[in-house]
């Protein structure tokens, strides 16, 4: 197993079979989960008391899983549902500021996740078909609560609502309800579907892990249109928006949005280049274009070589990329050469990819920053910046023609989300591959001890966005870097060489005449291992899996001077 995660599950039913199903979801993404399942209906005692087993377990994520028919029972009944609008509605409210004051102290005491089930909108009401001509009527009032779950938690990081409701209607209610088991167990979810709704939970502990993929890599002929380009032409393959064709262009639309959302898109197929360039410029129906892929690779290599250069190209690992391809041979390929890459198992219904690419788990955020929402142009851009280069005799003219600028910034509420997520993520020029929470990272911001700071690079090409980020511990006239990292985007710019002088600068500002930094290896990030040293820090000790740097008063480091550096702002301390 290569990851950990605690996981606790709070209840006002019995969730001993919900945990069993967590642990085994997890298992089968190679992540080791150790689940504490709240004793029955013992939420509000465990919740409120900060000596309880569940705060000394220490969870990362929180699942509260609460019944509606068993938390508000009384709205169940034809009195109830009799009453004034008022006297529902300030009912609606009242189990509303019981959840969130559920959640916020839970918050308070623990740095936990919280994924928070609304509530299952019944078919059944006691009144039938007059339900809504009692407005709020049962199902209305559910409804209510249910947004005003959502609208509270939509600008807090610590909470998620997880959409129980839509969960209960995919597979219908009747169907998720087993009487005899909620007679005899006091549960309210068929054993049938644990393993589903596990998968469901999934979506959020994959990102906690830093386990979500960046490259969807895709077959084109039978994938994203029906037919054979090299044998039907642009006029014979299957893509239209009616008839045949049309579940090609719905899919399509499907992978747009993962593209907007920030997911990287290559082509992986055995083809004639122009067959397919004609296809993707010029048929009508064609939604993905081009530009839309940052590597395509079409040729008659075996596609887990193919791969294999994707993932050189875009400077990511195997492990980051997921295979979407209609053959079951090409498939077997991948994952017996490739183990690291998530191979799909793509149905033989072609009317079933959309079910198929929305039912993935692998491309979901806890949040989305500016540059994930563009980070398909700045890879765009990283292509030209690659193509430039060999207009020139040497690397350092190539680097001055580019006008690099960078801003180093000291974190703020609108850069500590990305500054989480790139030490979460970030693995190659990552010093030490500590990973922080958005939680941890605002601790660092409102700690006096702390620095964090992040730069910025723009160049002739545009703006790589905050690809860089510097944690540093300050005690007296000593410092220590504890994370010191840049995105895979931007090196071989020589910008972490700039982005390190002007941290040490900045420390020296505040009179730090010593610096401490640390190199713990990984398997990912070794080609930078002599980073500090070549920067101009001096080697204290060493052993196979770290090594200690420091920098004394004297101390000067290597210069990039072709990048110019801009301090933005000041620190909290002046």
């Amino acid at each position: 197993m290569g990851k950990r995660v605690r996981a606790a599950i709070l209840g006002n039913c019995t969730t001993d079979y919900v945990a069993g199903a967590l642990a085994r979801a997890c298992s089968s993404h190679q992540i080791e989960a150790e689940v504490y399942n709240g004793p029955f209906r013992q939420y509000n005692q465990l919740i409120y008391n900060r000596d309880s087993e569940f705060y000394r377990f220490d969870p990362e994520i929180t699942i509260l899983f609460l019944e509606g028919s068993i938390l508000f029972p009384e709205w169940y009944e034809v009195g109830r549902i009799l009453d004034s609008p008022e006297k529902k509605n300030a009912s609606v409210q009242g189990v509303f500021e019981a959840l969130i004051s559920l959640v916020e102290e839970i918050h308070k005491n623990a740095a936990t996740k919280v994924i928070l089930n609304n509530f299952k909108v019944p078919y059944f009401s006691p009144l039938g078909i007059m339900d809504h001509k009692y407005y709020p009527g049962l199902k209305d009032q559910i409804a209510l609560l249910n947004l005003k779950l959502s609208e509270w938690a939509s600008d807090k990081d610590y909470v998620f609502i997880f959409d129980y409701c839509a969960f209960a209607s995919l597979y219908g209610n009747r169907s998720i309800e087993d009487a005899k088991m909620y007679y005899i167990l006091n549960t309210t979810v068929s054993l049938r579907y644990t393993d589903a709704l596990a998968k469901e939970y999934l979506r959020y502990i994959l990102p906690l892990k830093c386990m979500t993929k960046k490259c969807l890599v895709l077959d084109l002929d039978q994938t994203l249109w029906g037919g054979v380009a090299g044998e039907d032409g642009i006029s014979g393959i299957k893509l239209d928006l009616s008839g045949p064709g049309r579940s090609f262009y719905d899919f399509q639309k499907e992978i747009l949005n993962l593209y907007e959302k920030g997911v990287l898109l290559a082509v992986c197929s055995k083809n004639n280049p122009e067959d397919v360039l004609e296809i993707l410029e010029q048929h009508p129906h064609m939604l993905l274009k081009k530009e839309h892929f940052s590597v395509m690779k079409i040729n008659w290599q075996d596609k887990a070589a193919n791969i294999r250069e994707i993932a050189k190209e875009l400077n990511i690992g195997l492990d980051a990329i997921v295979f979407f391809d209609d053959s079951v041979v090409e498939r077997e390929l991948v994952k017996s050469l490739l183990p690291e890459v998530t191979v799909i198992d793509v149905p033989a219904d072609t009317s079933k990819y959309v079910r198929t690419i929305r039912s993935l788990i692998e491309f979901e955020q806890m949040k989305l920053t500016s540059e994930d929402l563009n980070r398909n142009a700045m890879y765009a851009k990283s292509k030209e910046r690659a193509a430039a280069r060999g207009r020139f005799h040497t690397v350092e003219e190539y680097l001055k023609s580019l006008g690099t600028k960078m801003t180093l910034a000291f974190s703020n509420e609108f850069s500590i989300p990305r500054i989480a997520q790139l030490t979460q993520k970030t693995n190659q020029f990552n010093m030490t591959t500590k990973r922080y929470s958005l939680e941890e990272i605002k601790r660092f911001h409102d700690s006096p001890d702390h620095l964090v700071v992040s730069c910025q690079i723009t160049d002739i090409y545009g703006d790589s966005g905050i690809t860089g980020v510097c944690i540093v511990e300050q005690k007296d006239e000593t410092a220590w870097i504890d994370t010191f990292l840049l995105s895979c985007r931007i090196l071989g710019r020589r910008a972490e060489y700039a982005f390190l002088s002007e941290i040490v600068s900045l420390l020296r500002d505040k009179g730090i005449k010593t610096i401490y930094a640390k190199y713990i290896k990984t398997e990912k990030n070794r080609e930078h291992a002599g980073f500090y040293q070549n920067a101009g820090f001096s080697v204290l000790s060493e052993t196979e899996s770290e090594t200690e740097f420091c920098l004394g008063e004297s101390g000067r480091l290597v210069q990039a001077e072709e990048i110019e550096v801009i301090v933005k702002g000041e620190t909290k301390y002046g």
